[in-house]
């Protein structure tokens, strides 16, 4: 089920995070942030009508982890001695954006199930979060990796103290959204897999070469020691 009703409205929902703390504090999710220093709200409708936007095809590049107060992460924090994470601190982190000061902040959530571990950790050509993009090709030609508006909670407004919320945000996954993660997620893994095997076989190439030469400079040494 979304977190809102009716999705054809054209009223604006607005939550605080103390109101979206059950959504911020989900076990098995990875919470994402991005900040947009843009007034216009057309920027924010357009994040969630598209999706946002990867910079170098890339959700490292584009957003930071948030530490939500997930209890994973509070488990983790309390073991290394650490303030566990709060919606407080979440909200100090918002209203203090490291980034160019960004007065509104895209909030992804995006569940563990599907980001590929074992991908590049850079997400590399969509190696880890690839299962969640939707590819757009633009004027020039160029495909854009874009975060699918499903998995964009809402976007909070420092000034407001509150969160706009995205209507296409999925709390609840639909059978479609599984399906069409799942296929993803397959196209994710397959792409490490051959990243890999080739960096395997360069590897071994290199080895071989090594080898040559070696024997090579052995059998020298060997004739010149017989002379």
């Amino acid at each position: 089920m979304n977190i809102n009703k009716d999705e054809n409205s054209q009223e604006d929902v607005y939550m605080t995070l103390e109101e979206l703390a059950p959504i911020l504090s989900e076990s098995n999710y990875l919470y994402l942030g991005h900040g947009t220093r843009s007034e216009d709200s057309k920027v924010v409708d357009s994040i969630f009508d598209n999706g946002l936007r990867t910079k170098n095809g890339s959700l490292y590049y584009t957003t930071l982890v948030l530490d939500a107060p997930t209890p994973e992460l509070i488990k983790t924090y309390e073991e290394d001695g650490m303030d566990i994470p709060t919606i407080d601190s979440l909200k100090h982190l918002f209203n203090n954006w490291p980034h160019c000061n960004s007065k509104e902040i895209i909030i992804a959530r995006l569940p563990m199930e599907y980001v590929n571990k074992k991908g590049n950790s850079a997400d590399l050509d969509g190696e880890m979060y690839g299962a969640f993009y939707t590819e757009r090709l633009q004027e020039n030609g160029e495909s854009i990796n874009y975060l699918d508006s499903r998995f964009i909670v809402g976007c909070y407004d420092v000034d407001r103290q509150m969160v706009r919320m995205n209507k296409k945000f999925e709390r609840s996954l639909s059978e479609e959204t599984i399906n069409w993660l799942k296929v993803g997620y397959e196209k994710t893994v397959a792409k490490t897999e051959a990243r890999l095997d080739r960096q395997n076989k360069q590897l071994l190439s290199m080895f071989d070469s090594f080898d040559v030469e070696d024997n090579i400079e052995f059998d020298n040494l060997s004739q010149n020691f017989k002379k």
